[in-house]
């Protein structure tokens, strides 16, 4: 593994040499990949050192030399102690020798100290509390080296900051590579000799780890972040960083509503509706808790009763959590009811279309009454809180989600937000990465760049709620790393102060892309393209060319796209040919990696790919092309399993459940047959709340359809979406008559069925699925017992206990040559 030292530039940009498919020339001679990579390091070693050699003469004549200790203040704070003690370590590492950590007026060796935090000399030199949040200070010159920055956790930064100029990298959490691992060892130390002052490129610089993480991954992943000067850690709930990593940058985040005014399944909303109805949208007349698929609802906003509540909750949590700088006062996620009741409705102001919830309710830039249509509405609410808890806490921030129904600013210039009111703007919709920001004929961008810009012209502070590149394909690669760097920088220059991410991915997908993107949230203006090299130097050794290579040839394919480059629908809609050239180059670095690690951390990209083939395969819109497909299903599984297992990989944990729990399978077989029929019609519904079906003997589908208890249904759409409000089982009957047709196979085939289904044919099982996954097409054979003209009962029986549940996206016989 190469760990010699920071990237060394000619002043141009880094010593970066890529090589392509086949062997590179040099002057007159050719010569191999490998060969050239052992040549550049020679030479990259040799500059190097040089380079430390001058850098050691200029040292010395400032008044340099080796630190022989490391003082701290008398009384240190948990963060400071920290900060020392890491220090040492990494020192230690680097140079193989013991520093002494000393506290302010011991006695100290002669010679040159670190001397970090809040210390009586460097305040007398600076007065941090006047900095910007996180600022940080490194004196480098002559004599000692002070070390220290604003806030509980800007000496603890400054420390990372100060090891990050001597060459060691944290570029994964140290559940997944050692932190220890990519450390220079046993080097001459060589410090800068001229101070730095630096200030983050965002005050909040917050992340959202992949979902499920394993076992002990808080403190892995909160390591990871304060190294990498990241201040927040959001899944779901804020993480507490603790005292000796300076706590994190403290705020209530998330969809708040439902907690502070219980609906949905909350455990309070029962007794709260019994004693405040009134507190609940109207919705068609009527007061309701939850949304027609289970999940929370909006409030009646224009409830004073609402707003005292709500008020009176956010001052209870500011009381317990004094440092909390923020809080989230956040509607529902969507889609779900908002109040039509005609107080609400009046909130809206003069010019709303919006009257009543559609099947979609006000959500976003499908909203038939316009972008935002619930802005001014919820603004009012936001601005009575913050008013409200601004007296009693004028230094705390309230925020609000820009987002579905309220993404918008609010039409007109008859409003304004409260000072104390935060903006968190969350473009659910989706960014083209595909196209610049604020490129005019890209519709999802036109929409992003002309909302933002709106909000930021209130003034307001503004911090970008971020999804990951991929969607909800967490295990594909990124696929975008250098794109990133101008959305960083376009949101600097609009005036955003910080970042929150949502589900950024798996470390094997996205490792390099969450590195990256960590250190473009502290500074943006980052040497992006050094940051790739050095990755790729330490995480792959001797593969490390092919391996930039394949992030710029992922990245380069996922831009060649042809429309947008929107929320990961890239990934099913690319060729089949680019995943025969990445495999192509993944073999090449299989066969170029040296040691365990770097053959692991190649895996991990191989498992990226093959969960990228998977996705694709899903897709029924793939079905006709994946004929030819030169990647099996279930040997890709099977590979990837094996990957997963051998090398400990970090997945996300869903994806490793359907892994190796699962049976999924895509029926591809079905998905690229003829279709003989479409089942649009003729099905019968009934619902099984006591669970009697099966004793009852209704998968028959006998006498029991013609019932008047059963009654018409579409498969078009959840039974949830067709006004029945029922979880648990329910059952589906149709009948059909066999067609003429040449084939050897025939299946039924669904488009979705989100629940546990099984299907009979004639009162005869043919198979059970699971719920999981919900989104993706399922099939089953018909027995070749049933032939052309003969008619055939066909039973489904689905079970789901919460939210959306049914068949969806229709039911069709098809017709296969069979395999």
């Amino acid at each position: 593994m190469l760990t010699q030292g920071p990237i060394i530039s000619s002043g141009a940009g880094p010593l970066v040499y890529m090589v392509g498919d086949g062997p590179a020339t040099v002057g007159e001679a050719t010569f191999s990949e490998t060969t050239i990579l052992r040549i550049l390091l020679m030479i990259f070693g040799m500059t190097w050192l040089a380079s430390n050699a001058a850098c050691a003469a200029d040292a010395a004549q400032a008044g340099g030399g080796d630190p022989v200790a490391i003082v701290i203040p008398a009384d240190p704070a948990p963060p400071e102690l920290h900060a020392a003690h890491e220090i040492a370590r990494y020192v230690l590492l680097l140079m193989g020798e013991t520093v002494p950590v000393l506290r302010e007026g011991q006695e100290r060796p002669k010679g040159r100290a670190l001397v970090v935090g809040r210390t009586t000399v460097n305040l007398r030199e600076h007065d941090p509390d006047q900095w910007p949040r996180d600022t940080i200070y490194l004196g480098y010159g002559e004599g000692d080296i002070a070390i220290f920055g604003q806030g509980p956790q800007g000496t603890l930064f400054a420390a990372y900051a100060f090891l990050r100029d001597l060459g060691c990298r944290w570029y994964l959490p140290d559940n997944v590579w050692p932190a220890d691992a990519f450390i220079p060892r046993g080097q001459k130390i060589v410090f800068p000799t001229t101070p730095r002052k630096h200030t983050p490129s965002f005050m909040e610089r917050g992340w959202h780890p992949h979902p499920g993480a394993p076992g002990t991954w808080k403190a892995h992943y909160v390591d990871w972040a304060v190294r990498n000067g990241l201040n927040t850690l959001r899944p779901g709930s804020i993480v507490e960083y603790g005292a000796a990593r300076g706590h994190g940058l403290q705020l209530r985040g998330g969809h708040t509503l439902y907690t502070l005014m219980p609906s949905g399944d909350h455990p309070e909303t029962a007794a709260t509706f019994s004693a405040h109805p009134q507190w609940y949208p109207l919705i068609g007349g009527r007061r309701v808790t939850q949304f027609k698929d289970g999940r929370p609802v909006q409030a009646c906003l224009s409830n004073p009763g609402v707003v005292a509540l709500t008020v009176g909750k956010v001052k209870a949590y500011l009381r317990e959590h004094p440092d909390c700088y923020r809080f989230s006062v956040s509607h529902c996620d969507e889609p779900t009811y908002w109040c039509e009741c005609q107080d609400c409705l009046a909130m809206d102001g003069v010019g709303s279309r919006w009257r009543q919830n559609d099947r979609y309710d006000a959500y976003g830039v499908r909203s038939k009454s316009g972008p935002g249509p619930m802005s001014r509405r919820w603004m009012t609410f936001v601005n009575q809180v913050a008013r409200e808890v601004g007296h009693e806490f004028p230094g705390r921030m309230i925020s609000f989600y820009a987002y579905g129904s309220t993404v918008a600013p609010p039409p007109g210039t008859d409003w304004k937000l409260e000072p104390n009111v935060m903006i968190e703007y969350a473009f659910g919709d989706g960014v083209c990465l595909h196209h610049a920001e604020d490129d005019p004929d890209c519709p999802p961008n036109v929409a992003f760049h002309g909302w933002l810009s709106e909000w930021a012209k209130t003034g307001n502070p503004i911090v970008v709620y971020d999804y990951p590149p991929t969607g909800s394909r967490l295990n594909v690669p990124a696929g975008f790393i250098r794109r990133y760097v101008s959305l960083v920088a376009y949101t600097k220059r609009l005036g955003v102060c910080g970042w929150a991410g949502e589900a950024q991915g798996s470390w094997a997908a996205s490792g390099l892309w969450q590195y990256v993107k960590a250190q473009l949230m502290w500074d943006a203006e980052s040497d992006v393209e050094a940051l790739i090299v050095e990755f790729c130097r330490d995480m792959y050794g001797p593969a490390a060319l092919t391996m930039q290579g394949w992030y710029k040839a992922v990245e380069d394919e996922v831009m060649g796209t042809p429309g947008h480059t929107v929320w990961g629908a890239w990934a099913t809609e690319i060729e089949p040919n680019v995943f025969v050239k990445l495999d192509a180059l993944l073999r090449r670095a299989e066969r170029e990696a040296e040691s365990v690690a770097d053959v692991g951390n190649v895996a991990m990209q191989r498992v990226a790919l093959n969960a990228w083939i998977m996705a694709w395969l899903e897709t029924p819109a793939n079905a006709t092309r994946s004929a030819k497909f030169p990647f099996s299903y279930s040997e890709i599984r099977r590979q990837t399993r094996t990957l997963v297992e051998g090398h400990a990989i970090p997945v996300t944990d869903p994806w490793r459940d359907r892994l190796f729990e699962g049976t999924y399978e895509p029926p591809i077989e079905a998905l690229g047959g003829k279709v003989l029929v479409d089942l649009r019609g003729g099905w019968r519904f009934r619902t099984d709340p006591e669970n009697v079906g099966d004793d009852a003997g209704w998968y028959r589908g006998t006498e029991a359809v013609s019932s008047a208890v059963w009654r018409d249904i579409r498969v078009d759409n959840y039974w949830t979406e067709q006004g029945i409000d029922h979880h648990g089982a329910a059952w589906y009957v149709n009948t059909i008559t066999i067609p003429r047709h040449d084939t050897s196979r025939l299946w039924l085939l669904f488009g979705m069925i989100d629940g546990d289904a099984e299907v009979w044919f004639d009162g005869v099982s043919a198979g059970v699925v699971s719920g999981d996954p919900w989104d993706k097409p399922k099939a089953f054979v018909v027995p070749p017992t049933h032939r052309p003209g003969d008619t055939v009962s066909v039973v489904i029986r689905v079970e789901k206990t919460m939210y959306a549940a049914g068949i969806k996206n229709g039911v069709r016989l098809v017709a296969t040559e069979g395999r």
